[in-house]
């Protein structure tokens, strides 16, 4: 069953109206799953430190919650996991450290005209020079 951002949300906080309904169902279900698309949402929350509750680790959270709610495709989870350590050791935006993780997957090049993905380790082309790069 497909579960969206508030399910992953009730099991990262302490304290979520609906974190025993969400606890009831990965108990009783064995086919709980999401995308990428709902730890997408979880980043931007983890981003957001200002408006945050407590400080979360965001590389650790996101291993725990793969741990109980699984993407689907599979070979999206490696590309998560790489988004919440861009997001925490190179102070990228959640997108951007999405972007860098999928790239990551696949040869490690982005085109593009943010410079942040130097910074990861990734090899950008620039976009504003194309294709006399």
């Amino acid at each position: 069953m497909y579960v969206e951002t508030d399910f992953l949300i009730a099991l990262v906080k302490d304290s979520d109206w609906l974190r025993e309904p969400a606890l009831r169902a990965l108990e009783e279900r064995d086919d709980i799953h999401t995308s990428v698309l709902a730890y997408a949402e979880v980043l931007v929350l983890f981003y957001d430190r200002e408006q945050a509750e407590y400080e979360i680790d965001a590389p650790r959270a996101i291993t725990n919650l793969l741990e109980l709610v699984p993407i689907r495709p599979e070979h999206h989870e490696d590309a998560v996991l790489a988004a919440a350590t861009f997001l925490e050791e190179h102070q990228m935006t959640p997108f951007d450290a999405l972007h860098a993780g999928m790239a990551t997957t696949g040869d490690g090049k982005v085109l593009s005209s943010e410079q942040d993905y130097e910074t990861a380790g990734l090899d950008r082309l620039p976009l504003e020079t194309y294709p006399d790069e």
